[in-house]
């Protein structure tokens, strides 16, 4: 009996291997093929088509200019896989190639019959690198985070909702171009179709701004902040094209203009132009990707089970705002809107306008894990490297560097964020943090732990509003511990309005503005008469270098404030933190911020449940690392290989320098 359930598992295991298909896909085969290896399929989407559980499909070596959408469902044991053939590197592209390419004048060429109908989607690419939209005053350090911007004229008539002045504007007709603007509180920028240009008075007009946030008294010229009121270009008009690395479109006549870099002949290089939305729609589940290479559109989940490993997204959400009504966008290189236990596993991230990953509120229990995702929001909206709202969700050892306003934003209800690093953020924006939430004065359950935040200095046209961990307005119920938040010029951590019943645990805070800069910063300013309070929250065994632990005040007054956490009348629980005035830890690179031996941190710390256990020694230590204890490191374990494009290192920086105080 025995021999024969053996033989059935046999003729099981038989049957399994048969259904389960192999298919090939090689973009250079002339005819559409049938997937075999002999005769592979031309495009991915002719397997995506009728791939089933447990079917593989092996991509041969090329760029695939096309959006994958499965059409069936994996199962748990039985996943679709969609990988590359052996180590050949396979591009999946959003963009078509443009060649043909015609004088017009000087080293601008142009391109007739071409069709860009993605409005504020559409780009250039010249050999991978994108270009910029034609713009006055030009992007002479190709850097876009640095805007390279003009101020806007403050003499009284100069301005308003409607209109902004300048004397140093080109003489041409500007109508129907755009303006981007960011307002002197820096906060959010915008854009906006010029509906008029007045050469007398050097006068930009465009539609009045709604009378609202983000907009209103806010992020307008208006507003006076920092001594200016706001800072702008002009971009999208063909006379403004006098410049290397620019494009201009002309949408009524299909043309398209560019003045290569270096001044090339366009036709002797790879010039590419976004056609599509999206490289991957995943409407299904179990869908694996695995080294796999997209370029210049979003992956789109909207499925349970899907899994993105060891692959890479460059220039995946590149768009304007021109018009945009509020102050974010929800594209992203990779979107999850909706499903569960998704997962994003050791990819690379990088360059985008607007997000690098956003896991919606519909999106729970999904883990982003080990993955490096840098230079996201170059636009400066509310947009950030990482924003997740959906429930449950684990975001870990991942590693984030470089964004205009925010860093990352987790609100979803019990979600976790653990070991990640965060660093370079609020690099042209401001009043923003490298951990970023707001909140309904409703706990959230949020574990915030063992990350690295640090390098946050805003621009000069900015002022110096930049935070490490920022609980923003009515924030509620995170869980933040065993954080290291260092090199920050406007505070470690931030509490606005009615914060309530947040938990700061075990943190060590270090250089986190200038002497007089407090800790802890809070607004509290009245709200339709109503006086706000930032209250029952507890903060226990935290260090920072000597500074005052708090300030708070009502937006036009800040004061030290005792009774946020001192005395019989506080409003929060605040107990055995600690201010050392010469360093108590290690600043090495492989013991950095542990505990020196005979350091007056060791077993200082008071217990607390959940938090301090597993302590070595009498008691817990004060701060983010225990003696004796793991070293424990932030950020990802791995290094890049083997993709289409070679990733920057800049998310591999990890400094500890005095800037507080040698700067400021």
């Amino acid at each position: 009996m025995k021999k024969n359930y053996q033989f059935l598992f046999l003729l099981f295991a038989i049957a399994f291997n048969v259904t389960a298909k192999e298919y090939h896909v090689d973009c250079t085969n002339k005819s559409l093929g049938n997937g075999s290896v002999s005769n592979p399929f031309k495009t991915i989407s002719q397997a995506a088509a009728i791939m089933v559980k447990g079917d593989v499909c092996y991509i041969h070596k090329g760029t695939y200019r096309e959006n994958i959408v499965p059409k069936n469902s994996g199962t748990a044991s039985k996943p679709i896989l969609f990988t590359s053939f052996e180590n050949d590197i396979v591009i999946v592209s959003a963009t078509d190639q443009v060649s043909g390419w015609e004088k017009y004048s000087g080293n601008i060429y142009k391109k007739s019959g071409v069709n860009l109908g993605l409005g504020d989607g559409n780009n250039v690419f010249f050999n991978s690198k994108k270009m910029q939209l034609a713009r006055w005053p030009n992007d002479t350090d190709n850097d876009e985070y640095t805007l390279d911007a003009k101020y806007i004229d403050m003499t009284k008539g100069t301005y308003s909702m409607s209109y902004i002045s300048n004397n140093e504007i080109p003489n041409i007709d500007w109508t129907g171009g755009t303006i981007h603007y960011l307002g002197a509180h820096s906060g959010c920028s915008w854009e906006r179709t010029i509906t008029n240009y007045e050469k007398d008075l050097n006068r930009i007009h465009f539609e009045t701004l709604p009378d609202r946030w983000p907009f209103g008294d806010t992020h307008s010229p208006t507003r006076t902040e920092n001594g200016h009121r706001g800072i702008f270009y002009l971009m999208n008009k063909l006379e403004a094209l006098d410049a290397p690395k620019e494009w201009y479109y002309d949408t009524q006549k299909k043309e398209l203009y560019l003045y290569a870099p270096e001044g090339k002949n366009p036709n002797n290089d790879l010039v590419e132009v976004t056609a599509r939305v999206n490289t991957s729609e995943i409407t299904r589940d179990y869908i694996h990707f695995n080294k796999l290479n997209f370029f210049g559109g979003m992956i789109t989940i909207k499925g349970n089970h899907n899994e993105i490993t060891n692959c890479m997204v460059k220039h995946g959400s590149d768009k304007l705002i021109t018009n945009l009504s509020g102050a974010a966008l929800s594209d992203a290189a990779i979107q999850i809107l909706n499903g569960s236990n998704n997962t994003i596993e050791k990819c690379v991230l990088e360059s985008g306008t607007v997000n690098g990953i956003i896991v919606s509120k519909d999106a729970e229990d999904n883990r982003i894990e080990n993955n490096i995702i840098q230079y996201f929001n170059t636009i400066g909206i509310h947009a950030q490297l990482l924003n997740s709202s959906g429930a449950r969700n684990k975001i870990l050892k991942n590693s984030f560097y470089g964004s205009a306003r925010d860093g990352v934003k987790v609100t979803g209800d019990d979600s976790e964020f653990g070991y990640n690093h965060v660093q370079k953020c609020l690099i042209s924006g401001a009043d923003g943090g490298l951990f970023y939430v707001t909140g309904r004065s409703i706990p959230v359950n949020v574990e915030v732990h063992h990350n690295w935040f640090h390098d946050a200095y805003g621009a000069k046209h900015a002022g110096k509003k930049a935070v490490g961990i920022y609980l923003d307005n009515n924030a509620a119920g995170y869980i933040v511990h065993h954080n290291v938040v260092w090199d920050i010029e406007w505070g470690g951590l931030h509490l606005n309005w009615n914060a309530v019943k947040n938990e700061i645990y075990n943190n060590t805070f270090w250089n986190v503005g200038h002497a007089e800069q407090a800790l802890i910063d809070s607004w509290v300013p009245k709200r339709d008469g109503v006086q706000t309070n930032v209250a029952e929250n507890t903060l226990y065994n935290n260090i920072s270098d000597v500074r005052p632990w708090w300030h708070s005040g009502d937006g036009t007054k800040y004061r030290v404030d005792e009774k946020e956490f001192e005395g019989t009348e506080a409003d929060n629980d605040f107990k055995n933190n600690v201010q050392f005035s010469t360093l108590p830890f290690s600043i090495e690179k492989n013991t950095l911020f542990m505990p020196l031996k005979d350091s007056p941190i060791i077993d200082k710390a008071n217990k607390i449940k959940k938090i301090t256990d597993g302590f070595i020694g009498a008691a817990p230590d004060l701060g983010a690392y225990e003696f004796g204890g793991k070293a424990w490191t932030a950020g990802v374990d791995w290094t890049p290989e083997g993709f289409a494009w070679i990733p920057g290192n800049d998310y591999e920086k990890l400094e500890f320098i005095n800037k507080a105080k040698s700067k400021r």
